[in-house]
């Protein structure tokens, strides 16, 4: 399998409110060969609302065989997408490599730095990429996150779903407000 990642210039800032941040591209366009059944292509593009990595494209060019939705459907899309970008974003360190980055921030807006960037990237799992990142078990993370968004650095979720859109911080105010 070969994966080439293409990232534009324009940026956008990722991290908590008056926090650290990262900056990352706003346009991807991943092209994945040499995997049957299809060479893919997906194009990306930064959702300000939903605070992430949209697909906003996929071709599926089939190498023998015909274009079919039953093998369309076995593709992982969100993993390969995911990957790709997070290994673009991310250098050898991983996430590790962005708490290094910034040792003299509060260890709450690191943790909701690494959370926004995962969800970011589209990673799966972004709670458990915070307790990684500090080298602890995955099940740690649950608790780093909330005590960050406890503290108005990363918006609230529905249950189950990672938040980082600016939408939610909005729905957030208006609640406190309103």
């Amino acid at each position: 399998m070969s994966v080439q990642v293409k990232a534009s210039r324009a940026r956008v800032d990722v991290g908590p409110p008056d926090g650290p941040t990262l900056s990352i591209p706003t346009r991807f366009t991943i092209e994945v060969t040499d995997t049957p059944p299809y060479d893919l292509t997906f194009v990306t593009e930064w959702d300000d609302d939903e605070g992430r990595h949209v697909v906003r494209s996929a071709s599926f060019v089939g190498n023998d065989d015909a274009v079919r939705m039953s093998s369309i459907i076995r593709v992982p899309i969100a993993e390969t997408v995911s990957a790709a970008i997070e290994s673009y974003v991310l250098d050898e360190r991983g996430w590790s490599g962005i708490v290094a980055d910034h040792p003299d921030e509060s260890g709450e807006a690191v943790d909701a730095l690494v959370y926004l960037a995962s969800v970011a990237v589209g990673s799966p799992k972004p709670s458990a990429n915070v307790a990684l990142a500090r080298g602890l078990s995955p099940a740690s993370g649950p608790k780093r996150v909330g005590m960050a968004r406890k503290l108005g650095l990363i918006p609230e979720a529905e249950s189950g779903k990672p938040s980082a859109g600016l939408g939610a911080f909005d729905r957030a105010a208006r609640r406190r407000t309103g």
